[in-house]
């Protein structure tokens, strides 16, 4: 009888065996790339809103200080107390004003545990707020805002190119509730497409003018802890940029403009009280003030914030969990220079000094690693030194 070629029951089994043994080892081993794959990314993902968030922290840290006075500036007071709104997270009870023995903002304002308390950070998180002159308000006929007073003591009318002797013919007019200020279109024009002045915005005005027109101001109060009566930080209630002019109004935000407070206000940097009041010669610089902090009322998805002045806040960083910040404090007056390092919540009198600052960043995975069900978590830390305020006399007698 003749054979039948093909394979037995036997071989058959044996086969399928090792099949399902081969294709459950690439099976095996393709679920583990999956996994490392998704892993990667999430940690990268991690990184990357770490990194985004830190970058934009060191870059306002770094400029901190940068075009105004090494003392602060003036803030309206009554000689003792300020009010100033404070930008900030929303939270419960909330931040509202910065404190109020501060006379003058300086550089840096540390927030030590002012922010929210989120799932996994354990204590409230930090907040800080910076200041430093924008520098790049440049028009189009590349004139910046600070580049020539706003009006002139002598030389040939205007800026015209060629003019070896400009004299800006703006103005500065203060009534009751208002005070406006109009460029000379051939020295600045403050209109300048997205880049250019806004409601909202905080303007400098600075002069020599070292006690000005208040009766309750006197020689005393021009020191390094009142700072010195010759800037007024004010807020921009409206522009104009037919007329070329900016106006500062009762009312706004911050409570600068017309405050009712006897010190650092505009009457500081008058030459006389008027009516109408006069001024000496007096330069504008946009100044900015910016606020980092964590934005925790999505508890899911807490948010590093970037607020500029008392404008919306916007996200700079997903999904971070902690912020915190420490200081280098030069110790003034030392013999020979020192610093303190490390100092988390330094005092009123140790803003001005501050030179360095170290932070730390916490954040984790935007999703759960499907394997485990758990959240990838990392954190990020550097130190910044600011260039504006970075500086003391190493050298002694």
């Amino acid at each position: 009888m003749k054979r039948e070629a093909g394979f037995t029951m036997v071989e058959m089994l044996i086969a399928m065996a090792v099949m399902l043994i081969i294709v459950a080892t690439a099976l095996g081993t393709l679920t583990q790339a999956i996994y490392a794959t998704e892993g990667i990314g999430l940690m990268a993902d991690t990184e990357e809103n770490l990194r985004a968030g830190m970058n934009y922290i060191s870059r306002d840290l770094i400029q901190a200080g940068e075009g105004i006075p090494q003392e602060g500036i003036t803030i309206p007071n009554n000689g003792t107390t300020s009010a100033l709104n404070r930008p900030g997270p929303v939270i419960s009870p909330a931040v509202g004003t910065f404190d109020t023995a501060l006379r003058a903002l300086p550089p840096v304002i540390a927030g030590y545990r002012l922010g929210p308390t989120t799932s996994t950070s354990g204590n409230a998180s930090d907040i800080v707020t910076i200041l430093y002159a924008d520098t790049t308000l440049v028009d189009k006929n590349n004139h910046w805002l600070n580049e020539y007073p706003i009006a002139g003591s002598g030389g040939t009318s205007g800026c015209a190119t060629g003019n070896a002797s400009p004299d800006p013919q703006g103005t500065i007019t203060t009534s009751t509730s208002n005070t406006v200020v109009t460029f000379d279109k051939s020295c600045i024009i403050i209109n300048n497409g997205n880049t250019g002045i806004n409601p909202g915005d905080l303007i400098m005005l600075q002069n020599n003018n070292t006690i000005g027109s208040d009766a309750n101001f006197t020689s005393s109060d021009a020191d390094t802890s009142n700072n010195t009566g010759s800037v007024a930080l004010l807020t921009v209630s409206a522009i104009s940029t037919s007329a070329n002019s900016i106006t500062f109004s009762s009312g706004d935000a911050f409570n600068l403009n017309n405050s009712g407070l006897t010190r650092g206000t505009i009457a500081q940097i008058q030459l006389t009280a008027g009516p109408p009041p006069t001024y000496p010669t007096t330069t504008a610089t946009r100044v900015w003030m910016i606020t980092y902090y964590i934005d925790n009322s999505n508890t899911q998805r807490p948010m590093l914030m970037r607020q500029v002045n008392l404008n919306t806040a916007q996200p700079v960083g997903e999904v971070i969990e902690n912020f915190q910040i420490f200081y280098d404090i030069l110790n003034a007056g030392a013999t020979p220079p020192s610093v303190t390092t490390g100092v988390e919540s330094p005092t009123d009198t140790q803003l001005p000094s501050i030179r360095d600052a170290y932070v730390v960043l916490f954040a984790r995975s935007e999703f759960p690693y499907s394997q485990s069900g758990t959240y990838f978590r990392n954190n990020l830390s550097s130190v910044v030194s600011m260039r504006g305020v970075d500086f003391y006399n190493e050298f002694t007698n």
